[in-house]
Order: structure tokens, then sequence, then C-alpha cells
């Protein structure tokens, strides 16, 4: 008699249980769905990651070549200064040479 007792309570519960069962497949489902939109944003995010460490690496690059840039003329100014120091002096030698000219 057991038997028929426990069938008659499973058909009692299989109804319940296959609407258990429904809503678990409809939550993983959803779990699913929310998964795979999760890896397309982590792939969008990623690659846009890729994308901003291209650039900053090309701006390091285009700063690099600037620093050379700006140090070739420092380079330049110091060597331009130093020959304009050597012209004051020369021009200031010729003034006093003619000034000494002049006295005589």
């Amino acid at each position: 008699m057991k038997k028929k007792g426990v069938k008659k309570e499973g058909k009692e519960y299989k109804p319940s249980l296959s609407g258990a069962i429904k809503d678990l497949d409809n939550e993983i489902n959803e779990l699913q769905k929310d998964k795979s939109l999760l890896h397309r944003q982590l792939k969008d995010v990623s690659s846009s990651l890729n994308v901003d460490n291209e650039k900053e690496n090309k701006l390091q690059g285009e700063i690099a070549k600037l620093i050379q840039k700006e140090a070739k003329l420092n380079q330049k100014r110091k060597i331009l200064e130093s020959k304009i120091d050597n012209v004051s002096e020369k021009l200031n030698k010729i003034s006093k040479i003619k000034s000494e000219i002049s006295d005589i």
C-alpha cells in the first residue's frame, strides 16, 4: 500500500515540481543571457583598453620625438648665444680700436 501512496504523492507533487523546474530553467536562461551580455561588455572594454594603450604608446613616441627636437634646439640656441657673445666681443674690440684711433 505504501507504493500506491507514494505514487499518489508523486503524482500530486509532479505538477508543482515541473513548475519549479520551469522556473529554474527560466532563471538559468536569464543568467546565461546576463553572462553573455557581460562577456560582450568585457570584450568591448578590453578592446577599448587596447585602443587606448595604442594611443598612449603613439603619444609617448611623439613626446619622445618632441623632447629630442627640444634638446637639439636648446643646443643650437647655446651655440648661437656663444656666437653672439663672440661677435659682441669683437664689436667691443673694434669700438675700442676706433676710439683709440680717433684719440690719435
